[in-house]
């Protein structure tokens, strides 16, 4: 399958990173173009704390015991992800402006997020990219510097998949979507995803 939404992504196109997206396209969708391509997608929507979002990220992406839920914990973790099937990762946070409103908090989740993912291009693991969609920062919290924007690729016709519905799961269920809802937007397969980098800092 070809992604559509995503090709500048999957393609190799942008390098990982932290980006802004401004596709309207639903997590559902998107979790059927990541799967047919070998990715896998998760989706955060309405954090607004950084103890929700420790636990929200544990959750869609199985974090291991070691998880400390603190910001160090999370950049090792997310810098890791070896336990995750997938050629590719994508971590859709949608309404991050909610979490922005604590500009310490914002602060510190967009340097862990970005020091995740710059350890995670230093190893030969499958890359890591952070999409931000939703009203919110348009420049970094760190150093002014506008925060990147992922280009919206025109959708093209993609086959229909042929497997069970893939959307955000909760309680182990795959639902359409719901206000706040958290869960992988792809589905998942036994494997790993490469040599673990870990204590990332």
């Amino acid at each position: 399958m070809t992604p559509a939404r995503l090709a500048a992504l999957v393609s190799g196109a942008y390098p990982p990173g932290v980006y802004r997206w401004r596709s309207r396209a639903h997590p559902g969708a998107l979790g059927r173009e990541l799967a047919g391509c070998g990715w896998s997608g998760y989706a955060l929507d309405g954090v607004t704390d950084p103890v929700r979002l420790f636990e929200e990220c544990a959750g869609i992406m199985t974090f291991p015991s070691w998880f400390g839920h603190t910001w160090a914990g999370l950049v090792d973790c997310l810098a890791d992800l070896s336990w995750l099937p997938g050629t590719g990762h994508v971590l859709l946070w949608e309404r991050y402006g909610a979490f922005a409103a604590d500009a310490t908090a914002w602060r510190q989740a967009y340097d862990a997020l970005g020091r995740a993912v710059a350890a995670r291009a230093r190893y030969p693991v499958p890359p890591l990219f952070v999409l931000l969609r939703g009203s919110g920062p348009e420049v970094s919290p760190l150093d002014g510097t506008p925060i990147p924007v992922l280009p919206v690729a025109p959708v093209l016709p993609v086959a229909p998949p042929t497997g069970p519905p893939v959307g955000r799961r909760i309680n182990g269920s795959v639902i359409a979507g719901t206000g706040r809802a958290t869960g992988p937007i792809a589905g998942r397969a036994s494997g790993s995803g490469g040599s673990r980098p870990r204590r990332a800092r």
